[in-house]
C-alpha cells in the first residue's frame, strides 16, 4: 500500500512539473513578445509618421516605451520568475520527503499547487497587457472588462465595471491609453492595496470622457517617495500616457483611505 501511495504521489509530482513546464513556456512566450515589442519600436520611431510630430512629443513617446519596456521587465522578475525558482524548490523538497514522510510529501505537493495555480493567474494578467490585440478582439469595454476579471480574481474581490456607451468610437491611440492607465492602477491595487472593493469607470461627462479606478485599500502618501521607488514608477507610467494625449490626470490617496486614480479627456481628443 506504501509503494502504491509513492507511486500515486510521484504521478501528481510529474502532473505539477508539467505545470511548471507550462510557466516556463509562458515565461519565453513574454519574452518573444518583448522581442517583437522592440522591433515594433523600431520601426514606429523610424515611420513616416513620427517626424512629422514635435522632437518633444516623440522623446516623450519613446520615453513612454522604455518605461513599459522596464515596469514589464520588473514584473516577470518579481512575479513568474520568482515562483519558478519557488515551484523548483518545491519540487526537490517533494522528491526528498516522498520515501521518508509520506503525509508531509503530500502537503508539500498541496502547497505547490496553490503556488502554481496563483502564479498562473498572475501570468495571465502579465499577458492581458502585452495583448493589444484585445482592443480588436473585444473592442476597449471588453478590454476593459477583461483587465477587471483577471486582477480580481487574483486579489479575491469582484471588480466593479461602470462603461458608457460611444467607448468603442474613440481614436485608438486614446482607446490604448485608457487601457494601459487602467491596467497599471489595477496592477498597483493587487501589488499593494490589499482591497474590499474596486471600481472602475469610464463615463462620459458632456463632450469630456472620465477615466477613474477606485479602490477601499490602503492608501499611500502621493507625496512620500515609497521605499521600492516602484509606486512612483507606475504613477509616472500613467501620467506620461495621459500627457500623450492631452489628458489630465491626479491620483488623490492617504494611508488606510483607498486610492482613485483619475484622467480626464478633453473633448477634443475625440473629434482628432
Amino acid at each position: 500500500m506504501l509503494r502504491g501511495d509513492a507511486d500515486r504521489t510521484r504521478g501528481e509530482l510529474a502532473l505539477h512539473e508539467t505545470e511548471l513546464s507550462r510557466l516556463e513556456l509562458a515565461i519565453r512566450n513574454i519574452e518573444g513578445t518583448w522581442l517583437f515589442m522592440e522591433r515594433g519600436d523600431t520601426s514606429l520611431i523610424g515611420s513616416e509618421e513620427l517626424p512629422s510630430l514635435p522632437s518633444e512629443l516623440r522623446m516623450r513617446i519613446v520615453e513612454a516605451q522604455e518605461a513599459e519596456r522596464s515596469r514589464l521587465a520588473r514584473e516577470v522578475h518579481d512575479g513568474p520568475a520568482q515562483a519558478l525558482a519557488n515551484g523548483i524548490f518545491q519540487v526537490e523538497v517533494v522528491e526528498r520527503l516522498l520515501d521518508r514522510d509520506e503525509a508531509l510529501a503530500r502537503a508539500e505537493l498541496k502547497l505547490l499547487r496553490d503556488i502554481l495555480n496563483r502564479e498562473l493567474r498572475s501570468v495571465r494578467a502579465y499577458l492581458s497587457q502585452l495583448r493589444p490585440p484585445l482592443l480588436a478582439d473585444l473592442g476597449l469595454s471588453g478590454a476593459i472588462s477583461d483587465a477587471a476579471m483577471q486582477v480580481g480574481n487574483i486579489v479575491g474581490v469582484a471588480v466593479a465595471v461602470e462603461l458608457d456607451d460611444g467607448l468603442d468610437q474613440l481614436p485608438e491611440t486614446t482607446e490604448i491609453v485608457i487601457l494601459r492607465v487602467i491596467q497599471e492602477a489595477l496592477q498597483n491595487i493587487r501589488k499593494h492595496a490589499s482591497p474590499t472593493s474596486v471600481r472602475v469607470r469610464v463615463v462620459r461627462e458632456g463632450k469630456a470622457w472620465t477615466v477613474e479606478v477606485r479602490d477601499d485599500g490602503r492608501g499611500f502618501d502621493p507625496d512620500a517617495a515609497p521605499v521600492s521607488g516602484r509606486r512612483n514608477f507606475g504613477l509616472q507610467f500613467m501620467r506620461e500616457r495621459a500627457d500623450l494625449i492631452g489628458a489630465r490626470f491626479e491620483v488623490r490617496s492617504r494611508p488606510d483611505l483607498g486610492t482613485v486614480v483619475r484622467m480626464a479627456i478633453p473633448s477634443e481628443v475625440e473629434k482628432s
